[in-house]
């Protein structure tokens, strides 16, 4: 299944899922906002200035990352980033 992001600023990316995620992927969306914003579980998506945690900053590598490796972590419902998907995207989100 393929997963449309819309990031604004017209910057939009794209993921290829199994239909398992895909059904799931709106209830998961709090979900990840929740891990995301938690800089005790994740370092590697703040934005630093001056040596201060300064903001967010991640896209959809980070969602396929999140999806392989805390929330699907157990199964084999793997993700990943597609530049031209060949399909028409299924579901699309807002981030």
């Amino acid at each position: 299944m393929i997963i449309k992001f819309e990031f604004g600023d017209d910057y939009i990316q794209y993921i290829s899922c199994s239909s398992k995620v895909g059904r799931k992927i709106y209830k998961t969306q709090n979900d990840f906002f929740d891990w995301i914003s938690d800089d005790e579980k994740n370092k590697e998506y703040w934005a630093y200035e001056n040596g201060e945690k300064d903001c967010l900053n991640y896209d959809a590598h980070a969602i396929a990352d999140w999806l392989n490796n805390v929330k699907f972590k157990k199964g084999i419902a793997k993700a990943k980033v597609v530049k031209n998907p060949k399909r028409k995207p299924k579901k699309t989100l807002y981030y």
